[in-house]
């Protein structure tokens, strides 16, 4: 069922979402942190989410100045995608210590991923009616998804995983490309 949210729910939610996936990343970090490119790698994929939050907050900033925040969004979301999400996170931060294994947290970032976290983020950056914001941020999500298929491949056996992962770059940089035109 979709749910018509006002924008300052629509945001808060999506914000609490993306500041629950970079603490995630951050832990990941801190785990993976006596190898440098695994902790650089973490910790660049959690800036992306902390970038998002960001872009978030200047989206509800300049729709509060307008006088809209309270307005019915223009985005729709089925609330069961905050649910599902919110699931994973749970389910993710309830078993990340230091045991989990670098294929684990790899897996986790894809299903993260591949989520409609990253699609939301990209339509409430349309609100501002931006176009080279939204194309950064499309642009970022791209490498930054790049990146994660880059390690997959450099360190994770599971060819199943690295083809969801590439699937991603795919469909985001399709996206990116029809934003230019």
């Amino acid at each position: 069922m979709r749910i018509v949210h006002s924008t300052r729910q629509l945001l808060e939610i999506t914000i609490e979402l993306e500041k629950r996936s970079m603490a995630l990343y951050v832990r990941f970090a801190k785990l993976f942190a006596a190898t440098g490119e695994l902790r650089n790698f973490w910790f660049g994929m959690a800036r992306d989410e902390a970038r998002h939050v960001g872009a978030l907050a200047l989206v509800t900033t300049v729709i509060e100045s307008e006088g809209l925040l309270d307005h019915p969004s223009m985005v729709i979301v089925n609330d069961a995608a905050f649910d599902n999400l919110r699931a994973l996170l749970d389910r993710y931060q309830a078993e990340t210590d230091a045991s989990i294994s670098l294929d684990r947290a790899l897996t986790i970032a894809v299903e993260i991923e591949e989520t409609e976290l990253e699609d939301l983020v990209g339509d409430l950056l349309k609100a501002l009616q931006d176009r080279d914001e939204y194309q950064r941020c499309q642009r970022l999500l791209v490498h930054d998804l790049s990146e994660l298929s880059y390690v997959i491949e450099q360190h994770c056996p599971d060819s199943n995983l690295l083809y969801r992962c590439d699937e991603l770059v795919n469909r985001h940089a399709a996206t990116l490309n029809a934003a230019g035109k």
